[in-house]
């Protein structure tokens, strides 16, 4: 959100050329996709590249202070096989104080 208030646009990255290199090597399938990224996923799929499967970050890879940065991502449209963090979660969500 961040990003946006400041540039405008979620992502300055800009994902829509990103598949354009894997066309350029030839990929017509992702067969696991190791990305949470909606934006990734829509660009690749959007391209005509076929993904056949979706895999998010394992929670016990995901450090505590994290959380609160990952809940408020799978609320605005990252991908999880979960419950996506409603209102009410975000607002229990904690990240680490400030020391």
């Amino acid at each position: 959100a961040r990003t946006e208030c400041v540039a405008g646009v979620q992502d300055m990255r800009f994902q829509e050329l990103m598949p354009d290199v894997l066309h350029w090597l030839g990929v017509r399938k992702i067969h696991r996709l190791v990305s949470m990224s909606n934006m990734k996923f829509d660009a690749i799929t959007g391209s005509g590249i076929e993904v056949g499967e979706r895999v998010n970050i394992p929670d016990e890879l995901i450090p505590a202070d994290a959380r609160v940065e990952m809940d408020a991502k799978m609320a605005a449209g990252y991908f999880t096989p979960g419950d996506v963090p409603d209102a009410t979660k975000l607002k229990q969500t904690k990240g680490r104080g400030l020391e």
